[in-house]
């Protein structure tokens, strides 16, 4: 069973919490669930104690409620990013370690933005959030829990263990370098391999002669920033926005569409090429859609192939100085 780590500010999202924990401890047992900190003795370090308890989790859940992101404290100051927060410290642990961190947004609260949050916490954007309606609770948690239980079935490391582990790994690697033998990569990710075979026929309509796995471009272009598309699909003409953050060839951020908002999954940066992937379920539906998107860049614009299991839209994207509310411009 997973261990699982439920951080969340009372004012905002106390009765969330609550049936939160009733359902995953249903699941997995009241064993395997922790709350609340109620053990750190006086005179303890906090911080050390609350570290101890997220490192020995497999994932963190972060409620995020309407307030989380602006909660102030007795003196009017904001509280997230305080060293003296309880939350901040929470999450700023599990960032740290191998600990997997889900955004749980409640109460219709929206993912804050990288440049939102505390430098301590920007990394918390990267995640990919999940988003519980007040209307599907049960339904919504039990798509969590499913999540977790795979957490579940990876091996577990005692902490106690991770530096002589650590020491054991770079003698093993060193000794493969002075062999000769180059470390490959075990294996692509699950969501990649559910859509390798829309990612391929975008990118053979993006280049028809491009090969399989053209040459990386000597440098990534910079498309980090806020992004206005107007993509055409059959009649229909409507508005995306996206937000995006590159690090290091990787893709982050979002993408809002008229019908929701939807974090990128699998993100890349390659030349003047980008891919990526989007999941949401529409306002007006209760079933999951998924978006395969490719664009080309070519300075303050890019080219944008997306497709779904209705068919493909394609259009331009162009810089904004903020991200608005997308429309249907026409049918």
């Amino acid at each position: 069973m997973p261990d699982v780590f439920i951080s969340y500010r009372r004012e905002d999202t106390s009765g969330y919490a609550g049936r939160l924990y009733d359902q995953i401890s249903a699941r997995f047992g009241a064993e395997h669930v922790f709350m609340d900190v109620t053990t750190i003795e006086p005179g303890s370090d906090f911080v050390e104690v609350i570290e101890q308890k997220v490192s020995a989790c497999d994932a963190l859940i972060a409620l995020i409620g309407k307030t989380w992101l602006t909660s102030r404290d007795e003196q009017n100051r904001v509280r997230l990013g305080r060293s003296e927060d309880f939350v901040s410290v929470e999450i700023t642990a599990a960032l740290k370690r191998n600990v997997e961190v889900v955004p749980l947004l409640v109460g219709g609260a929206k993912m804050p933005l990288q440049q939102e949050l505390p430098e301590s916490l920007q990394l918390l954007a990267r995640h990919q959030a999940v988003e519980v309606s007040d209307t599907h609770f049960t339904r919504d948690v039990a798509d969590l829990i499913q999540s977790l239980e795979r957490l579940g079935n990876k091996p577990r490391f005692d902490v106690r263990k991770r530096i002589k582990s650590g020491l054991v790994a770079a003698l093993f690697l060193l000794l493969l370098m002075a062999a000769g033998i180059g470390v490959s990569t075990w294996q692509t990710g699950r969501h990649e391999r559910e859509q390798a075979e829309a990612t391929r026929h975008l990118r053979h309509l993006v280049n028809p002669s491009a090969p399989v796995n053209p040459p990386k471009a000597a440098v990534d272009a910079n498309i980090s920033g806020y992004w206005r598309a107007v993509l055409q699909k059959e009649r229909v003409s409507y508005e995306t926005y996206f937000f995006f953050d590159v690090a290091g060839g990787k893709l982050f951020g979002k993408a809002i569409y008229p019908t929701g908002e939807a974090g990128i999954l699998n993100g890349t940066v390659n030349g003047d090429k980008i891919s990526f992937i989007t999941k949401h379920v529409p306002d007006f539906s209760e079933e999951e859609v998924t978006f395969t998107i490719e664009g080309r860049i070519s300075g303050n614009e890019i080219q944008i192939w997306m497709q779904d299991k209705d068919g493909l839209s394609k259009g331009m994207a162009r810089r904004v100085a903020q991200l608005g509310r997308p429309r249907v411009l026409a049918h």
